[in-house]
């Protein structure tokens, strides 16, 4: 622990903190020269005023050489800066170059593998930053032959590697894809990748190797100019130190310079209390080093707050020397270290992960500054040390929340324009059915197709369920009753093999959340456990409740703290990597293998979580299994148990009219010959407005069956609002692919709507407008 905590010595602050309680000490030695001033009064007038005569004239002698090196010095920092800048330049631009290539290789692969045009975007904005890049390195290099012929060299890479890419494009565009990838496989295009990085990184290492010699030269100016002006100031405050020492002699100023002498002080006095006030109280952790010898670093001090980090005291390390305290080659790192420092004269801040701390694992920003002697000369390191780890945790917690909601929203949008295409296949091969009546063949053909369908929509909820866009009918519910009804059902499910076991804390409270999304949940957490365990193992369920604190929620960071209902399922498995832990949750992850999974499981069961406002947490160790837990918020009302209510009979249509507002035309052209077969006269409209204008036409209509996502100004909520004013009473089903703020709020249904999700089934559709048009009118 002690290794850790000194590498990370550092900080400014308390460099100010060691210079200020010098600052009085001075004041007073100043003071007690200014005490012989009684023998002042012996010296003549016209001796006074020579002194001061010549303490002028040697102060505008120091104040014109002053200027003179103030504008050599801002010469000499304005070539560094433009050399500092040149190579940044070089370094900024042959990266950007890489970039873009790798970019336009990726955008080729990307086009080759999905065929899919919009790469070419991506792909020409490479190109022309290829050019730009070339032409720009070469302008900037042009001055050195030696930099001109490597980045020549570079530059004939990347061409020879854009051309093959080129090539490979242009292939493909001809309509030759297997071509294409041929050339691919056997361009050697990971070598050429190589080629170009190697190249690149000599063109890097080449140009800093020159910055490095002109800033050597630079500051060896620098150095001899500043000496020289050093030089001169000492001598400057040298004689005005004598007259002023003259002057002083005056007994008329000597109660003056007693007087501030004690005000010094007692201004040291205080700053001195602060100081010590401030290095025992700070939080942050505060360490102070002295230089002994030429290279021998010694711990002079640490604060208490250090002391609780080290789990040591202060008098374990204090007065004993870096390479006395810690391991060899430990040792010579750090001493490696401030002797950088040291060589640089100014503050150094390092970020160091700390793998072993007594509170787990750990990130600590470190700044260390160097602290010159009234020599000049560098004889104390002062280092302060922040644990900077829930910040850490912070920023990866949000780079992890907004990856995944941009995933929720890609996937989500294609869910949407899939439903859409499903509902079209799924209407017209049903409608088929009756046009193929009594071919078997045919019949055999068109059931195939719609399971097919099947399939592809129950992937399509799986990626609404990521996306937080499923629609949720959450109610007051006990898992214990859930649990209980489902435990059969997993047994069967996951066979003899597996053992399942289920643990039910008593004075279970609770939750509010749907229970199909429930069951479902857990059936998936129970199949991925499975997979786990192929030679077979255990499997169990374990339902408690559970407070989440303050310190937990703010850790997490995707949870408020409360009172929550957890579901845990845990299996003897094989386990999975912290690599693999991190991506569980991602659509289309999987580790299974070709056809043994959709890797959208644990994506349905992520989004599902968070659309109820819940929390998920995963751990796992290879060879030891993993453990999923569910956090569902508490619910303090009443469970909601309610039967099943019993199958409708698909009632006969006796001629009423349903009115099918569809944008989407092969959508609406399908949804009114389905109606037409189950017998109902049908009306067509292709927005909200023409919707309404058949209805105040007066024409009947028994049940309008309208999309949710629809263009025009009139959006869903008026129109069901307008419908509700022009026909009390009128039932309203709506549909759509992709649900929207429209009749869903916080992942859950308006009161009282009605939805039915595309791609729906013909006996589906007939069901639920069956049992609208039964009810009585609200």
């Amino acid at each position: 622990m002690l290794g850790h905590g000194v590498g990370l010595m550092a900080g400014p602050s308390q460099e100010r903190e060691v210079r200020l309680s010098q600052a009085p000490q001075q004041s007073i030695k100043v003071a007690a020269r200014a005490g012989p001033a009684e023998a002042g009064a012996k010296v003549k007038l016209l001796g006074i005023k020579r002194i001061i005569a010549g303490a002028i004239a040697l102060a505008l002698l120091v104040a014109g050489l002053s200027v003179y090196l103030v504008v050599t010095q801002v010469g000499t920092l304005g070539e560094d800066r433009a050399w500092v800048y040149h190579t940044r330049s070089v370094i900024e631009t042959t990266q950007h170059l890489l970039s873009s290539v790798q970019e336009a290789e990726d955008d080729q692969r990307g086009y080759l593998l999905t065929k899919d045009t919009h790469f070419f975007d991506g792909y020409d904005t490479a190109l022309a930053a290829i050019a730009a890049d070339e032409t720009h390195l070469q302008a900037l290099v042009a001055d050195s032959p030696v930099q001109t012929g490597q980045i020549g060299g570079l530059v004939a890479a990347v061409d020879a590697r854009r051309d093959r890419i080129a090539a490979t494009v242009a292939t493909a565009q001809s309509g030759d894809f297997d071509g294409a990838r041929d050339l691919v496989v056997s361009g050697g295009g990971r070598a050429a990748m190589e080629d170009i990085r190697a190249r690149a990184a000599r063109v890097i290492g080449l140009e800093n190797d020159l910055l490095t010699r002109r800033t050597n030269r630079a500051r060896a100016t620098q150095s001899v100019t500043l000496w020289t002006g050093l030089g001169v100031s000492l001598l400057a405050l040298a004689t005005l130190t004598v007259g002023l020492v003259l002057l002083a002699r005056v007994n008329s100023r000597l109660n003056t310079a007693v007087a501030e002498a004690e005000k010094a002080g007692a201004a040291r006095d205080a700053l001195g209390a602060l100081t010590t006030a401030l290095f025992a109280n700070m939080p942050d952790y505060l360490i102070v080093l002295n230089i002994e010898g030429d290279d021998r670093y010694v711990v002079a001090d640490i604060n208490p707050a250090f002391e609780r980090a080290l789990d040591t005291s202060g008098e374990q390390v204090r007065g004993r020397a870096i390479d006395e305290l810690l391991p060899g080659p430990i040792a010579q790192r750090l001493i490696e270290h401030y002797r950088r420092v040291r060589a640089g004269g100014r503050p150094v801040t390092t970020r160091d992960p700390i793998p072993q701390s007594r509170d787990g694992p750990r990130v600590w920003e470190s700044i260390l500054a160097p602290v010159a002697g009234k020599d000049g000369v560098t004889d104390r390191l002062i280092g302060s040390i922040r644990d900077i780890t829930d910040r850490v945790r912070a920023e990866e917690r949000l780079r992890d929340s907004q990856r995944m909601e941009a995933i929720g929203q890609l996937t989500g949008g294609v869910a949407h324009d899939f439903n859409n295409l499903l509902q079209v296949i799924r209407g017209n091969l049903e409608l088929l059915q009756t046009s193929v009546a009594g071919d078997a063949r045919a019949q055999a053909r068109l059931k195939n197709a719609i399971f097919g369908a099947e399939r592809a929509a129950a992937l399509t909820r799986q990626l609404l369920a990521f996306a937080r866009r499923q629609p949720l009918a959450p109610k007051p519910i006990n898992l214990t009753r859930l649990i209980s009804d489902m435990a059969d059902l997993l047994r069967r499910t996951l066979g003899e093999a597996i053992e399942v076991e289920t643990v039910v804390a008593g004075g279970l409270w609770n939750t509010m959340a749907d229970p199909a999304q429930v069951e479902s949940a857990l059936l998936n957490l129970a199949l991925n456990a499975r997979d786990a365990m192929p030679g077979g193992g255990r499997l169990t369920v374990e339902i408690t409740n559970a407070v989440l604190d303050e310190d937990y929620a703010r850790a997490a960071g995707d949870v408020a703290a409360g009172q929550y209902v957890m579901l845990a399922v845990s299996d003897t498995g094989e386990g999975m990597s912290d690599e693999v832990r991190a991506r569980v949750f991602e659509p289309f992850f999987t580790t299974k293998a070709d056809g043994k999974g959709t890797g959208l499981g644990l994506s349905m069961v992520y989004g599902f979580v968070k659309q109820s406002s819940g929390h998920i947490q995963i751990s796992s160790e290879v060879g030891h299994g993993t453990t999923v837990k569910i956090y569902l918020p508490r619910s303090r009302q009443l469970e909601d148990v309610v039967q099943a209510p019993p199958e409708l009979a698909v009632a006969p249509a006796d001629g009423r009219t349903i009115l099918v507002v569809e944008d989407e035309a092969a959508v609406r052209e399908a949804a009114m010959e389905l109606l037409g077969e189950l017998g109902y006269r049908r009306l067509e409209a292709a927005d909200a407005s023409a919707a309404l204008a058949l209805v105040e036409q007066g024409e009947r209509v028994d049940l309008v069956f309208t999309d949710v996502v629809m263009p025009g100004p009139i959006r869903t909520r008026e129109f069901a609002q307008r419908l509700r004013e022009l026909r009390p009473g009128l039932p309203v089903l709506f549909t759509s692919g992709y649900t929207d703020n429209a009749i869903i709020h916080q992942g859950r249904l308006d009161e009282g709507v009605q939805l039915i999700s595309k791609p729906y089934a013909k006996a589906d559709l007939a069901r639920r407008i069956a049992q609208l048009l039964a009810e009585p009118a609200a």
